[in-house]
């Protein structure tokens, strides 16, 4: 559930002139997964994990913490100041944009517990950018028949 909102979502933000790509799938996959990518890419990090919600009413909600890496394709000799304009900058961004567009969608109730991380040539295809661990509740409409 959570990947096709995140699709969703991530599909309409834009960086400038960039469409971002969306990802998904373990380290050692993100390293092959990337190769034929186009960036910038949005990477969720795999396993995905969630916690249930109950309530006195009998709702039964989701709540995902988790973690997607905003990458820009870098060089490896790429200076601090390169990495934060072409890179760490653009990411920072992305990552507001994408907190306003969970906060302005139908798809989510919640967004909470945002953090972000820096990071400069990331696995072997050369990225740099930042993570973004953040916890959202999927808005659901659907009922449950539990006996």
């Amino acid at each position: 559930m959570i990947i096709s909102i995140l699709n969703t979502l991530v599909s309409g933000m834009t960086s400038s002139t960039d469409k971002f790509t969306f990802g998904y799938g373990a380290d050692w996959f993100a390293n092959l997964d990337l190769d034929e990518a186009t960036f910038p890419v949005v990477y969720l990090d795999q396993p995905v994990t969630n916690d249930y919600q109950l309530t006195a009413g009998n709702y039964i909600g989701e709540v995902y913490p988790i973690t997607l890496f905003f990458m820009y394709k870098s060089e490896l000799d790429y200076t601090p100041q390169q990495h934060d304009v072409n890179c760490i900058t653009p990411a920072n961004n992305a990552i507001r944009q994408f907190i306003s567009v969970c906060q302005d969608s139908e798809l989510i109730d919640e967004v909470s517990d945002a953090s972000g991380n820096e990071f400069t040539n990331l696995l072997d295809v050369n990225v740099s950018g930042k993570s973004l661990s953040i916890t959202l509740k999927p808005r659901i409409n659907a009922s449950a028949c539990i006996q």
